[in-house]
């Protein structure tokens, strides 16, 4: 009676091939994870040591500025940046890699950071790098297209309530995710903090593009015209130092562009389809945009030794010793000797 309840049991060894069956989905399953996470892996551990290497050199040539030519609100906004970018490597790269060698050894199956201090890292640094960008977007356009030459320690002053501002908001915006916990948090937070910082920033570069144009327009016209009146010679140096500055930023922004975009269509993705997280395609590509996050931080030093002349002549200065700084110091006090229109006579 109790056996005609039960109903009748399976054979032996269709229990035997179904157990089989799952045991090769499950190997199948961690093969597919540890093919994606070893190579995000390695990814992100290269793209962390040139973060921390290269930008804190880029920091150590600022400080030191043996050129004395790196003396501007600029120089606040590429060492601030370069600190957060010195932060992907060193805190977020560290958790990032631990994340990608768990979920390599199966102890990860999602296609997020599971440890919430990894993931709220991650996050707080890419909001607070749209935020910082977009900031920096706008001095460079103001400093190009509308220059306004007040007093510099307003400037100072002004730029570092700006970076208070931005990182108090992302840490906030951090905090408030993790007591949430909600669903529309995250969509409010891709359209918040990186759709619209990247959208204004999409169309500040693009303006500063249209300015840089205008600029050598006009350069070559004064050069043509060869204007000798002082006050005019001193605003086109003044603007002649903002352009490889602004060709340098276009770099940084196009870059950031390169590294985020990918991020924002799937977080978009995940936010719009709910059941994409369960498929491998999700999980592949997700992972991968997550380490690509790594490459801005990395690449972003040597933009702006590649398009800045100062600090180019600042770095070898200060990692190639006493020659190339006595060969400055002979360059500066050539170019102060130099003086035009005049002939020099010898009476005998």
């Amino acid at each position: 009676m109790v056996c005609a309840l039960r109903g009748p049991r399976k054979p032996a060894h269709r229990r035997n091939l179904i157990s089989l069956s799952e045991t090769v989905v499950k190997s199948m399953e961690d093969d597919f994870r540890s093919s994606v996470c070893i190579p995000g892996a390695v990814f992100v551990l290269i793209f962390s040591l040139m973060a921390v290497v290269l930008n804190s050199l880029l920091l150590v040539v600022l400080y030191k500025d043996p050129t004395k030519s790196l003396r501007s609100t600029t120089v606040l906004y590429i060492s601030s940046l370069a600190v957060l970018h010195f932060l992907f490597g060193a805190v977020a790269g560290i958790a990032a890699t631990e994340s990608y060698i768990a979920c390599a050894l199966g102890t990860e199956d999602s296609p997020h950071f599971q440890n919430q201090f990894s993931r709220t890292c991650l996050t707080f640094l890419i909001r607070a790098e749209n935020f910082l960008v977009l900031a920096f977007s706008v001095e460079r356009l103001g400093n190009t297209a509308f220059p306004v030459f007040h007093h510099s320690g307003e400037k100072v002053k002004n730029a570092l309530i700006c970076f208070a501002c931005i990182a108090l908001y992302a840490l906030c915006f951090s905090i408030f995710e993790i007591v949430a916990t909600k669903w529309w948090i995250r969509r409010l937070d891709v359209h918040l903090n990186i759709i619209i910082p990247l959208a204004a920033t999409i169309t500040l570069t693009a303006l500063l593009r249209k300015s840089l144009r205008k600029m050598k327009v006009l350069r070559a016209e004064r050069d043509s015209s060869n204007c000798s009146l002082h006050r005019e010679q001193s605003h086109t140096t003044k603007l002649k130092k903002q352009i490889p500055l602004s060709n340098a930023f276009r770099f940084v922004a196009l870059l950031y562009f390169v590294s985020v975009v990918p991020y924002l269509v799937f977080a978009l993705c995940e936010v719009y389809c709910s059941s994409c997280e369960q498929r491998e395609w999700f999980f592949a590509t997700l992972r991968l945009c997550m380490a690509m996050v790594f490459v801005n931080a990395g690449f972003y030093p040597l933009i702006y030794y590649l398009c800045v002349p100062e600090l180019r002549k600042g770095a070898k200065t200060v990692f190639c010793g006493v020659r190339e700084e006595h060969a400055l110091r002979l360059q500066q006090v050539n170019r102060n000797n130099k003086t035009s229109g005049t002939v020099s006579v010898i009476y005998l």
